[in-house]
């Protein structure tokens, strides 16, 4: 591969892009109660550390670190240790963190080797999100020992790779991206907009193996509409492996890691993922191992979150519903936003009123446990195993979430106050970071810039629609509505003014019970 499509032999990006920063974007599947209770489910015995929010996190491969930064600060006294590559990634995420007061954050320009070469706390989780299929099976063997040296007995492991056999009807396309790249000349991302050119030409012909690869033509439509850096990190680095499970779960295991689960609880239920028949072949496998691979042949998986344990605990049947009990929930939309439906890999899923009605009205009210939900008479006449997947889903689904344990709310508070605060300032001249830090969730929750303006005016006690069309504008941005252009100042203010009234009835009430503000 030649220029920046994928690094030279020996220089410092060690075959992964350079030249084109990586996309900036917060991940929330490794928060720590999520973490928790996707084990929990699983009957594992998680950290103790996890629990009380003393626990030390190691984001290896981070980017930009926003996921890192924003989960800083929502838990104060947790610590995280935060690595990546390139330069430019470290230097942007070490000037949020010292504008946002992470003391509780270290941002490393380290390669793999760098990084295992360094003397660290013990670790009670790590993160490998957007890793273990673009890198070398060298730097993987890092990892591993990194993992073996560094994890504390009982502490979990996040990873996410490309897998088999779902990712086989990518490789074509990848190859396709990659030779048209290096051959042409010029900036990355327009060879990139001229390779996605070149292949929806080819997919129009009709026939070969466009024409016989369902999803195919989809996704290549799908990437006109995806920035040049998520394609060219997903797609043009030298290294870029699909996995089966059974060959993650080896690797691991030379770190005394055991597979514990799906990162997801969703995808912990076969029913959501597996036809009656499918459920009944993997139910005659053995091989927890096997198992794993066979669920991901049945349903053509292209894409794994994984969670590995090492040396982990099993919980009995009574603690882990005692666990599942005593675990608090908080929903992150209004209550008359949550769905009636949602697509699986077997169908849509209608969620039954009778259920979810009243779950979100009284998750609405305020954050509640699962054992105090059930006290509820309405709930109560659904079951607990009825309200347990409930929540399972809407967790899943991003519409509600798991709650850690807290010691010092107002001390949480003032620190994400302080984060924040950071965060909302960038939104004045640029789209800053999509997240900000919830205390109450130890984790982030997703603001569109002008909601970000509407919550930095509130602060600074100016009008809030005249704020941000004053940001909005000096960028050249023009508002719309309903498809059609709005022009004028004072015609782009009136529309500012009518969804900051939307906000504050409906998006500002979600935000300030999860202490973002």
């Amino acid at each position: 591969m030649s220029g920046d499509a994928g690094g030279q032999a020996g220089d410092w990006t060690g075959g992964y892009v350079g030249g084109i920063d990586y996309i900036r974007a917060f991940y929330r599947d490794w928060t720590p109660a999520l973490l928790s209770f996707a084990l929990t489910l699983k009957g594992w015995r998680t950290p103790d550390a996890l629990h009380d929010g003393r626990f030390t996190l190691a984001e290896l491969g981070c980017g930009h670190g926003l996921t890192s930064a924003v989960l800083a600060g929502a838990t104060p006294q947790a610590r995280f240790e935060a690595m990546d590559f390139n330069p430019g990634h470290i230097a942007g995420a070490r000037r949020l963190a010292g504008d946002g007061g992470l003391g509780n954050a270290r941002f490393l320009d380290d390669s793999f080797a760098d990084h295992a070469g360094r003397d660290g706390p013990p670790l009670d989780a790590v993160a490998l999100h957007g890793v273990w299929s673009w890198v070398s099976a060298d730097n993987r063997a890092i990892l591993v020992d990194l993992l073996r040296r560094r994890l504390v007995p009982g502490g979990v492991v996040f990873v996410s790779y490309n897998a088999l056999p779902g990712t086989l009807a990518h490789m074509p396309l990848r190859r396709l991206l990659v030779d048209r790249c290096a051959a042409d000349h010029g900036p990355l991302p327009d060879r990139i907009e001229r390779a996605v050119a070149h292949a929806a030409r080819l997919a129009a012909t009709g026939g070969g193996w466009f024409a016989r690869t369902d999803g195919v033509v989809e996704r290549i439509e799908s990437l006109r509409g995806k920035s040049a850096n998520y394609i060219a990190h997903e797609y043009l680095n030298r290294d870029w492996t699909a996995f089966h499970h059974a060959d993650v779960a080896r690797e691991m295991a030379a770190a005394k890691l055991d597979f514990a689960g799906a990162a997801v609880p969703m995808e912990q239920l076969d029913d959501l993922t597996l036809s009656d028949a499918a459920r009944a072949l993997v139910a005659e496998e053995t091989d927890p191992t096997q198992a794993e691979t066979l669920r991901d042949l049945l349903t053509n998986r292209s894409f794994r979150r994984d969670l590995f344990i090492k040396g982990g605990e099993r919980l009995s049947a009574a603690e882990r519903r005692r666990r599942l009990r005593a675990t608090r929930f908080a929903l992150l939309v209004p209550a008359d936003d949550l769905p009636d439906s949602a697509s699986t890999p077997v169908g849509t899923l209608r969620f039954a009123r009778a259920l979810h009605e009243p779950l979100g009205a009284a998750l609405e009210r305020e954050p509640q446990s699962l054992g105090a939900l059930l006290a509820l008479p309405a709930l109560a006449a659904q079951g607990e195993e009825a309200l347990l997947r409930a929540l399972i889903l809407l967790t899943s689904l991003g519409l509600a979430a798991p709650l850690p344990e807290q010691d010092d709310p107002q001390g949480a508070q003032a620190h994400a106050d302080r984060f924040n605060a950071a965060v909302l300032a960038r939104h004045r001249d640029v789209d800053g970071p999509s997240h900000l830090a919830a205390p109450l969730l130890g984790s982030g929750v997703a603001v569109s810039r002008i909601e970000a303006l509407f919550l930095l005016a509130a602060r600074e006690g100016v009008d809030p629609a005249a704020f941000a069309w004053s940001c909005l504008s000096e960028d050249g941005v023009v508002l719309a509505r309903d498809g059609a252009r709005i022009d004028g100042d004072a015609e782009s203010v009136a529309e500012l003014r009518r969804r900051h009234a939307a906000f504050t009835a409906r998006r500002l009430p979600v935000l300030t019970r999860l202490g973002v503000r």
